[in-house]
């Protein structure tokens, strides 16, 4: 049902006429009590067809013609409070609207039509709403809402403004879908340069439908009202949102870099030593960390090259944060070498720990933050018969509270010194102070809290003691806090 003022003085005369011949009780399948309500609701109001209607002997037909009334009451009711409302509260508006436009829908008798005065409210009342939705970028609930008071109301003024509103942005949604399409497609792409020259094309279109839009917009006539300027601006985004993750690609692509680096870091020999019982040699540990370094020049240098090829999209901070971190890299393993040079001193310490150093730069494989957990130095012995003695180094950054922690498969004692114990035997001659936290032991974890601290220097010696079995196992780590993760 909708208003339209020829079409209501035709059926208002043919109402008339058909009363007035007294023929038949039913005219063109209409019950004359029937006609005679349609007749005074569009010729007076909704509410006079009520006591003809209220006549009619087929109780669901007087049930179904007396809704009617109902339905129009309810919705008149729905624009009317639209008055009442602030205009900042559109929620309520576009509640009302909807409302309105269910309660009058569901008249479904083609004869009866809306006053004038209703039908003008719940355009300019409906109009307003499909600006803001658009303007919300609703734009389907917006293109919904316009058909629907098309045929409630009819057409006028305010709901063609609003019908152009509506084809402009279905116009621009369209084009949007098309471009995140596009863009879908190319972060499917596996070949990085592929992958790239696909967001490229992708900006390209943007930046050419962005013409396209500003042009229809321009043109449509509408382009001046909230919802189509609106919605017109969050084009651009588009286009932004593209090229962020063209960015983010690149920046993935230095970032495995920079994982090859401190994964070749972290790498331990593969097999045996060429030592006694396959342990490894000095010898052997100096040229594990000796291919470290060449394999971290080999993918510093691909990196590199990859900056300079991409030098406008490579990030200077990604850079310096790789080079900041090959540097610190190089320096520790330096450090190594520097160690292993003192044989004679290296030699009496004891066994040593795989990997040699471990810190908080060398995260443990699973763990969900990077100052969490340390990678283990793990050692192991079979056939012992005494204590044994073990050595290795730790990279602790200056003022941190870094906790160093030694865990064993079993419950046999450990022992932890910031000196070379000589094989134990400096132990008692120096009276070398134990520095494992027994307070803060928990199960068979010993800790050494505040660990830089602690040892004064980046070497750390421990003692294994003998346990129920002649075979023992366990590992090393430093935790950000042993304390705050053992609770």
């Amino acid at each position: 049902m909708k208003i339209n003022k020829i079409l209501a003085a035709v059926l208002s005369a043919a109402a008339l006429l058909v009363v007035s011949c007294g023929t038949a009780a039913n005219i063109d399948g209409k019950d004359p009590d029937v006609v005679k309500g349609i007749n005074a609701w569009n010729t007076r109001e909704p509410e006079a067809a009520r006591a003809y209607w209220a006549e009619v002997k087929d109780a669901s037909l007087q049930k179904k013609y007396l809704n009617y009334i109902t339905l129009f009451n309810a919705g008149n009711d729905a624009l009317e409070s639209t008055d009442a409302i602030k205009a900042t509260n559109e929620s309520k508006l576009l509640s009302a609207c909807n409302t309105a436009l269910t309660k009058f829908s569901a008249i479904d008798e083609p004869m009866l039509t809306l006053p004038a005065s209703v039908a003008d409210k719940g355009s300019k009342l409906t109009a307003e709403r499909i600006d803001k939705l658009l303007a919300a970028g609703r734009v389907a609930d917006a293109s919904k809402m316009y058909k629907t008071a098309v045929k409630v109301y009819g057409s006028n003024e305010d709901l063609d403004k609003a019908g152009k509103q509506v084809s402009v942005c279905e116009s621009i949604a369209s084009k949007k879908t098309k471009l995140l399409s596009q863009a879908e497609k190319a972060s499917g792409v596996e070949d990085f340069d592929a992958k790239v020259a696909a967001y490229k094309e992708v900006l390209a279109n943007c930046t050419a439908a962005e013409s396209d839009v500003n042009t229809l917009v321009k043109n449509s006539g509408v382009g001046d009202t909230t919802g189509v300027s609106s919605y017109a601006k969050t084009f651009k985004k588009v286009r932004q949102d593209v090229a962020v993750q063209l960015e983010g690609i690149y920046r993935e692509k230095v970032y495995e870099y920079k994982d090859l680096i401190g994964e070749e870091f972290a790498r331990q020999p593969e097999g045996t030593g060429s030592g006694k019982n396959g342990a490894f040699t000095q010898e052997d540990i100096l040229k594990h960390y000796e291919s470290v370094q060449t394999n971290i020049d080999k993918v510093y240098g691909e990196l590199m090259a990859f900056a300079e090829k991409h030098s406008t999209n490579v990030s200077q901070d990604v850079l310096d944060d790789v080079e900041a971190q090959k540097k610190d890299l190089l320096a520790k393993i330096a450090q190594i070498k520097k160690e292993i040079a003192d044989r004679k001193e290296v030699e009496s310490r004891g066994k040593t720990v795989m990997p040699l150093m471990i810190g908080l730069f060398n995260p443990a494989p699973g763990s969900s933050k990077e100052s969490q957990k340390s990678r283990p130095a793990k050692f192991s012995a079979t056939k012992q018969k005494g204590e044994e003695y073990w050595w290795g180094m730790v990279s602790i950054k200056s003022g941190e509270m870094n906790d160093l922690v030694i865990t064993m498969k079993d419950n046999r004692n450990i022992r932890v010194f910031n000196k070379n114990t000589h094989s134990g035997k400096d132990i008692e001659k120096k009276g070398l102070k134990d520095l494992v936290s027994k307070a803060n032991k928990v199960g068979n974890s010993w800790p050494v809290l505040n660990a830089s601290k602690a040892l004064g220097s980046d070497k750390y010696f421990f003692e294994v003691q003998k346990g129920k079995t002649d075979s023992y196992s366990g590992e090393v780590v430093v935790y950000s806090s042993f304390i705050t993760r053992s609770r």
